[in-house]
């Protein structure tokens, strides 16, 4: 065998190895933990309407929902969280529960 031969054969199968070396790497010591999943609303109950009052609280809290929604959509469409943006979709899922949380009561 020609040493072309013997150096091109010894940096593919050290190629190799390192390739090995790596995928072993991040699947085990490099391996982040899994981000926490978003927890899921259950469903909105309306009270039954009796009354103007009640039909604008309602309103008014569909409107915040859908508001706090989107914010929540722009805020995810980011590929990586700050902590700053962490923090404020926490707040912005923790107003959505409340939300739900009083339309629940009603």
């Amino acid at each position: 065998m020609s040493r072309k031969i013997i150096i091109k054969r010894t940096a593919f199968v050290g190629m190799i190895l390192l390739i090995l070396i790596s995928a072993g790497l991040a699947f085990t010591v490099m391996r982040k933990e899994k981000p926490g999943q978003l927890p899921k609303m259950p469903g909105m109950k309306l009270p039954p309407v009796s009354g103007l009052g009640k039909t604008m609280i309602i309103y008014k809290d569909l409107e915040q929902l859908e508001v706090l929604g989107q914010e929540v959509k722009e805020i995810l469409k980011k590929n990586y969280l700050t902590d700053a943006d962490s923090m404020i979709l926490k707040s912005k899922l923790k107003q959505i529960d409340s939300i739900y949380k009083r339309a629940n009561a009603h």
